[in-house]
C-alpha cells in the first residue's frame, strides 16, 4: 500500500478509537443512573458496615421494654420515712407469711412411702409385751394372797389383737363357761373347794393369756395378724355398712332386664382398699429394714414396685368411688394424702 495511503487512513483510526471510548463511557453512567435509589444505599451502607467491624469489635445492643425517656433517667428515693418504714414492714409481714405457709404445707405432707402416723398403723406396729411364765408370777404363800396375785397380774396385762383367729369376746365366753363346767354341785361347796376352783380359774386365764397373746407368738403369726387386722379393718363385708355403695345408672341400664349382682359370701380380700392396705404393712416393714441395709439393692427395688402398684390401686379407687368417702376413709387411716398418690415418687 502506497505511504500517501497510510498517512492518510491514521487520523481517521484515531477518530474512530477516541469515539468508541466516549460511547462506551456514557453507556456505564447511563446505566448506573437507572439502578434503583435503595440498591445503591443498600450497597453503601453495607460497605460502610463492612469498614467498622474491621476497626471496632462486635457489640450487641441492649434490650429496654420501658421507655426511651426514662433509659437515662434516675428514680429519686422516698423523701417520706413513714412510707419507707410502712412498705419495708409491709414486705417483712408477706415474708413471714410466705414462710409460714410453706412450714404449713411441709408439715401437712405425708411420706409418699410409710405416710404419717395414724392409730390404724401404731396398732399394726406396735409390738405386745411378752409376758412372764405362769411360775414365777407369783411366790408360793397364802391361797388369798395368791388369787389376789394373779387376779392383779391379769387385770394389767394388755393383750389387744390375740393369735390364732380368735377375738377376746370369743375367749371371755369360753372362759365363762369353762369356770361354769367346773363349779361343783350346790350339794358338794365348801370353802375349800371354792377357793380351789377360783385358783385353777385364775391360772387357767393368765395360761391362755400366754398363749393366745402375740408377744409371745413368732414373726410369722404377727404377720398374719397383721393381714387379719387389715382384712377387718378395709374389707367390704365390714364397710359396706358404713360406706354404701354410691349408685351410678347410666342410660342403657335397666333395672327390670339388668342381671341381679351376686351377694358377697364371706370375707372381701381383694378389693383395692385392703390389697393397698396390705401393701402398706409390707413397704414399712420393708422401708425399716432399709434403714438399717442402706446397700441392699434388690429390696430398695422391691419397695419401689410395691409403692408404684398401690399408687395404681389407690388412683383406680379414687377414680372408682369419685373420691368419695370410702377413699377418703382409706387414705387417712393408711396416713397418705392426694400428692403422695398423684404425683411421681422418687426412692
Amino acid at each position: 500500500m502506497p505511504s500517501r495511503v497510510v498517512s492518510s487512513l491514521q487520523p481517521l483510526a484515531c477518530n474512530l478509537s477516541s469515539s468508541l471510548a466516549a460511547l462506551q463511557i456514557s453507556t456505564s453512567v447511563g446505566a448506573a443512573a437507572r439502578l434503583p435509589t435503595e440498591r445503591l444505599a443498600g450497597s453503601l451502607l453495607s460497605l460502610r458496615r463492612s469498614q467498622n467491624l474491621s476497626k471496632q469489635p462486635f457489640r450487641i445492643a441492649s434490650l429496654h421494654t420501658s421507655s426511651p425517656l426514662n433509659v437515662g433517667r434516675k428514680r429519686k428515693p422516698p423523701s417520706n420515712p413513714w412510707a419507707v418504714a410502712k412498705a419495708a414492714e409491709k414486705r417483712e409481714k408477706v415474708r413471714a407469711r410466705k414462710e409460714e405457709l410453706r412450714q404449713l404445707r411441709q408439715d401437712a405432707a405425708s411420706d409418699p412411702v410409710v405416710g404419717h402416723t395414724t392409730p390404724f398403723l401404731e396398732a399394726m406396729d406396735s409390738k405386745p409385751d411378752m409376758l412372764p411364765p405362769i411360775d414365777h408370777l407369783v411366790p408360793a404363800t397364802d391361797a388369798h394372797e395368791r388369787q389376789e396375785a394373779f387376779e392383779k397380774a391379769i387385770v394389767e396385762e394388755r393383750l389387744g389383737r390375740l393369735n390364732h383367729y380368735l377375738q377376746p369376746d370369743e375367749v371371755k365366753m369360753s372362759l365363762a363357761r369353762s369356770k361354769a363346767l367346773e363349779d361343783p354341785p350346790l350339794h358338794a361347796v365348801t370353802e375349800k373347794s371354792v377357793l380351789q376352783g377360783k385358783e385353777m380359774h385364775l391360772k387357767a386365764t393368765a395360761a391362755m393369756n400366754r398363749i393366745l397373746s402375740l408377744g409371745n407368738g413368732s414373726s410369722k403369726d404377727k404377720t398374719r395378724a397383721n393381714k387379719t387386722w387389715c382384712v377387718e379393718t378395709f374389707g367390704r363385708h365390714i364397710t359396706d355398712e358404713k360406706f354404701p355403695q354410691p349408685k351410678h345408672p347410666s342410660i342403657a341400664s335397666n333395672p327390670e332386664t339388668d342381671p341381679i349382682k351376686t351377694p358377697r359370701v364371706g370375707r372381701d380380700t381383694g378389693s383395692s382398699e385392703v390389697q393397698a392396705a396390705l401393701l402398706t404393712m409390707k413397704i414399712r416393714t420393708l422401708a425399716k429394714q432399709l434403714e438399717t441395709n442402706t446397700h441392699d439393692k434388690m429390696n430398695k427395688r422391691n419397695l419401689r414396685v410395691m409403692v408404684h402398684k398401690r399408687q395404681k390401686l389407690l388412683k383406680y379407687l379414687k377414680r372408682k368411688e369419685r373420691g368419695g368417702q370410702r377413699y377418703q376413709y382409706v387414705m387417712e387411716s393408711l396416713g397418705l394424702d392426694d400428692a403422695a398418690i398423684m404425683k411421681e415418687v422418687f426412692i
